[in-house]
C-alpha cells in the first residue's frame, strides 16, 4: 500500500498545482491585480523579504544543523519559493481584498520561477538540480495555467464562472489526496523527520517570515497582514515539482510537506486572529 500511495503522489501533484494555479486566474481579473502593483515601495520591500531575507534565515539556520541533506534540501526548497496559491484563502481569512493577496501571490509567483532555479544549484552542494528543467516545469504548470485563467476571467466572464467552481473542487481535492496519500505513504519516513526536529525549523522559519512580511508592510494594516501571510506562506506548488522531478530522495519531499502543512495550520491561526482585530477596528471607525 506505502507503494501505491508514493505513485500516486506523482501523479496527483501536478494536479493539485494546474488545478491551483488556473483556480486563481479564473477568480482575478489583471486589472485588479495591477491596481496594486503600482505601490513600488510594497512591492520591493516584498522581493527583498521573500528572496533575501528570508532564505537567508533558512540558509544560516541549516549552517549549524545536523540534518541530513534530504532534510536540508526539503527545508531549501520550501523556504525559496515565494507566491503561495493558499494566500488567496488566507486573505480572505483575514478579512482583506482578495485582489491584494493575488496581486502578492503574482509578483512573487513571477520572480519565482526564476530565482529558485538559478539559486537552489548553488546553495545545495554537492547535489546536482537541472535549472533548465525546473524553470520550464514552473512556467507550463504555474505560470500558463494562471495566465489562461486570467485571460478567460477577461475575455470570457460567462465561461470563467461556469468553469471555476470545478476547476476549485478538483484542486482542493487534489490537495488532500496529496497530504493524505503523503502522510499515509510516507508514514515511516515521517516518524524518521520528526524525531530529527527538523519540522521545528520549519515553523520557526514560518513564524520568522510572517515577521519580516508584517514589517514589509509596516504603517498600512491590510499591507502588514497580507506582507506577513503572503511571505510566510510559501509557495510549496512550485516546491512539490522541484522535489519529485529532481531529487531521488523521497524525504526531500516530505520535509517540504510536513513543513507546508505545519506552515498552513499555524497561519489560518494567525489569519483567524487577524480578522478579529480587523474587524474592532471597523467597529471604532
Amino acid at each position: 500500500m506505502f507503494q501505491f500511495l508514493r505513485t500516486a503522489v506523482q501523479y496527483i501533484a501536478p494536479v493539485f498545482v494546474i488545478c491551483t494555479m488556473l483556480n486563481v486566474g479564473l477568480t482575478q481579473k489583471p486589472s485588479a491585480i495591477a491596481s496594486h502593483l503600482k505601490n513600488y515601495s510594497f512591492v520591493l520591500k516584498m522581493l527583498l523579504v521573500n528572496f533575501v531575507f528570508a532564505p537567508f534565515l533558512m540558509v544560516v539556520a541549516l549552517y549549524f544543523a545536523p540534518f541530513d541533506p534530504a532534510l536540508k534540501a526539503g527545508l531549501l526548497i520550501f523556504c525559496l519559493g515565494a507566491g503561495a496559491p493558499f494566500l488567496i484563502k488566507l486573505t480572505q481569512t483575514a478579512e482583506h481584498d482578495l485582489s491584494l493577496g493575488a496581486a502578492v501571490m503574482m509578483i512573487l509567483m513571477v520572480v519565482t520561477v526564476g530565482y529558485m532555479p538559478l539559486v537552489l544549484p548553488r546553495l545545495l552542494s554537492g547535489i546536482s538540480v537541472d535549472a533548465v528543467a525546473i524553470a520550464k516545469a514552473l512556467l507550463l504548470q504555474m505560470l500558463l495555467p494562471i495566465g489562461v485563467g486570467m485571460l478567460l476571467a477577461q475575455f470570457l466572464p460567462g465561461l470563467s464562472k461556469k468553469t471555476q467552481p470545478l476547476v476549485g473542487s478538483v484542486g482542493n481535492l487534489a490537495m488532500y489526496a496529496m497530504v493524505v496519500a503523503t502522510l499515509v505513504g510516507y508514514f515511516p519516513n515521517l516518524l524518521k523527520i520528526l524525531g530529527t526536529g527538523a519540522f521545528l525549523v520549519g515553523l520557526l522559519f514560518v513564524l520568522a517570515a510572517f515577521g519580516l512580511g508584517y514589517l514589509a508592510g509596516w504603517g498600512k494594516d491590510h499591507l502588514e497582514d497580507v506582507g506577513g501571510l503572503g511571505t510566510a506562506q510559501r509557495n510549496t506548488a512550485a516546491g512539490v515539482i522541484v522535489a519529485i522531478q529532481n531529487f531521488k530522495d523521497p524525504n526531500v519531499f516530505v520535509m517540504l510537506t510536513l513543513a507546508n502543512i505545519l506552515g498552513i495550520v499555524m497561519l489560518l491561526v494567525i489569519a483567524k486572529v487577524l480578522s478579529r482585530d480587523n474587524k474592532v477596528d471597523e467597529v471604532i471607525v
